[in-house]
């Protein structure tokens, strides 16, 4: 199951200075996700088109999308 970019912003955590999700594309055929970040203090002066698996759930797929970020 899809999980929201609530549900991620959650994971990645509250605080503004965290990473942001600016914009979440649901699946619409298919088991990827994309996301939208911005790294903040996660990832200074980064932001990136990350995809991740629609069945992970938002620990994973936040991990996910703090090593693209950083990479």
């Amino acid at each position: 199951m899809a999980i929201t970019s609530a549900q991620l912003q959650t994971e990645l955590g509250a605080n503004p200075m965290n990473a942001q999700v600016l914009g979440a594309f649901e699946p619409s055929v298919g088991t990827e996700q994309q996301w939208y970040v911005i790294g903040n203090v996660d990832a200074p002066g980064r932001c990136r088109m990350v995809s991740t698996t629609a069945a992970d759930n938002a620990a994973t797929q936040a991990a996910a999308v703090l090593t693209a970020l950083r990479a």
